[in-house]
């Protein structure tokens, strides 16, 4: 074989009367054979930024092949200032003459195909009111009274807001419960009653003593009651959201941002984790311990996943003798800036298979929610992301203000109210959410 590719060879550069051992030895004079260059194929330069079928631009605007692709020089300066982190939309990118449009939209579509029914036909974001600069959680919509609750983590103050949906325009209001609740940050609403998740924390306080745990609220009455506020004599040290599943357990998240929230007088007693409580029984047990700060947490409409967010990369000093504690340090390079699923146990008892859907491409996941579509609806930075439940980006509404966490709500909940750092946002567009 070796020998009949030898003289192949010399029949192609012409020698072939020589012999294979002269031919070894040949020098040619012929110039070295040129082997034309190809150019190596590569994805079409397109439009990046573009209008979306069906739709005014640049209010929603769809982004070519999820942004994989910046042409020329770009970056995305890290701003890691808590609350007022770097966003999608502030990268430089003067090669993409469209980026810029971003600017002035209120939805970026990913996934067009799946945008004409999350989004509706007139989508639309309104501001809706200008509020206090600092965190406002634990929205939940109120169907018996149609109302949207909310609260507001500020030290010392213990009224309930609440917006009036009965009212055209909607009207913004202050309700005390009797006992108060302090520093809700969670929020579901179950058969008459609201569930809340607080991270309040205080030995005396307008006649009270407060501790994070789980609470209900009559909003009929105004009336309150504790369910939880322990761990076998421990204090919890920041109760911050929860979901509760079709059995009436409750699922909650417990991180450490009570005191740096400059909301809890208490240091963190037990490490940051996630619990599952039985109000008939009074049972409570850890089903997750793995994440830095466990924030967020919502079931999927088949109440088969938990899904919780990881807001980690917000870190507090724990150490119970430094005084005052110094607020949450935001750093983008650090873990937790990630939405986990897990899958519930058959006994309903336990968490399984946890595995990484998504990391924020703004700031960190807080609040959560799923849709009755099956979505995952998430509050990360100054707006809202739409997801996949593999965690594949399809929808971001976009807002002037950092969001902490969302509700839907209506009669038909097709509308989601986004609160967060001094601003209250109402979106209007095809998605619902559930019911219960």
């Amino acid at each position: 074989m070796l020998s009949y590719t030898s003289h192949c060879l010399q029949a192609l550069l012409g020698v072939a009367s020589l012999p294979y051992r002269q031919y070894q030895a040949y020098s040619s004079p012929q110039a070295p054979l040129q082997v034309p260059q190809v150019p190596q194929a590569g994805p079409p330069i397109t439009t990046l930024v573009s209008s979306c079928a069906g739709f005014s631009y640049p209010e929603v605007a769809c982004i070519d092949r999820y942004g994989s692709l910046l042409q020329g020089e770009f970056e995305r300066k890290v701003r890691n200032v808590l609350g007022d982190a770097d966003t999608y939309i502030s990268t430089n990118a003067p090669s993409e003459p469209t980026f810029s449009d971003l600017q002035n939209a209120d939805f970026l579509v990913w996934n067009q195909s799946a945008a004409k029914a999350i989004l509706g036909p007139n989508p639309h974001v309104d501001f809706m009111f200008s509020i206090e600069d600092c965190s406002h959680e634990a929205p939940v919509y109120v169907p018996t009274t149609n109302e949207l609750y909310f609260s507001r983590l500020q030290q010392g103050f213990l009224p309930q807001l609440v917006i009036n949906l009965n009212n055209d325009p909607p009207t913004l209001e202050e309700k005390l419960a009797q006992p108060p609740i302090y520093a809700a940050t969670g929020a579901r609403f179950r058969d008459g009653l609201l569930y809340l998740a607080t991270i309040g924390g205080n030995e005396s306080l307008a006649g009270y003593t407060f501790r994070p745990g789980l609470y209900t609220l009559d909003p009929i009455t105004g009336k309150t009651q504790a369910l939880l506020n322990n761990y076998y004599g421990y204090y919890f040290n920041a109760v911050d959201d929860l979901d509760i599943d079709h059995e009436g357990q409750i699922w909650f998240t417990d991180n450490d941002y009570g005191r740096p929230c400059q909301v809890n007088t208490y240091a963190p007693q037990i490490n940051a984790a996630t619990y599952r409580f039985n109000p008939k029984t009074g049972l409570v047990t850890m089903v997750d311990d793995t994440l830095l700060e466990p924030n967020g947490l919502t079931f999927s409409p088949d109440n088969k996943t938990v899904y919780l967010t990881d807001t980690g990369a917000g870190s507090a000093i724990i150490d119970p003798n430094i005084y005052p504690a110094p607020h949450i340090a935001y750093n983008s390079t650090r873990k937790g800036r990630t939405i986990y699923a897990y899958d519930v146990a058959p006994s309903r008892k336990a968490l399984l298979n946890k595995r990484p859907v998504y990391l924020s491409m703004e700031y960190a996941p807080d609040g959560i929610k799923t849709s009755r579509e099956g979505y995952l609806v998430s509050a990360t930075g100054k707006g809202v992301v739409v997801l996949t439940d593999e965690g594949e980006p399809l929808v971001r509404v976009q807002t002037n203000f950092t969001v902490i966490n969302i509700a839907f709500a209506g009669a038909e909940r097709d509308e989601l109210w986004a609160i967060g750092k001094g601003g209250v946002a109402r979106i209007r567009w095809g998605l619902k959410g559930s019911y219960a």
